[in-house]
C-alpha cells in the first residue's frame, strides 16, 4: 500500500456503512453506546481525513453489536489489487 490515506478511507467508508445499515443508529448514538466522542466518530468517517482507528476500537464496536470484524475491511482485496496493478 502506498500509504495508510487508501486504508483509513476504506475503514471510514466502511465504518459508515456499519453505522447506518447494520448497527442503525446516529454518530452521537453511536459515541454514546461506546463512550466516544461524536466528533471522533466523525473523523473516521471522514474520507478526507488521515486519521487512522485502533483495532481494539473496532474490535469493541463489531463485539458490542454483533457483527464481523472483517466488514470493516469490506474491499480490502480490491483495494490491495488496484495498487498493485498500478505499480506494474
Amino acid at each position: 500500500m502506498k500509504n495508510s490515506y487508501e486504508l483509513f478511507s476504506l475503514i471510514g467508508k466502511n465504518f459508515k456503512y456499519i453505522r447506518k445499515n447494520i448497527i442503525k443508529c446516529s454518530q452521537e448514538k453511536l459515541a454514546e453506546d461506546c463512550n466516544m466522542s461524536r466528533s471522533f466518530i466523525s473523523q473516521i468517517e471522514s474520507p478526507n481525513v488521515d486519521t487512522g482507528v485502533s483495532l481494539d476500537t473496532l474490535f469493541y464496536i463489531a463485539q458490542k453489536y454483533n457483527f464481523d470484524i472483517r466488514d470493516f475491511f469490506k474491499d480490502y482485496e480490491y483495494l490491495m489489487n488496484i495498487e498493485n496493478h498500478d505499480e506494474n
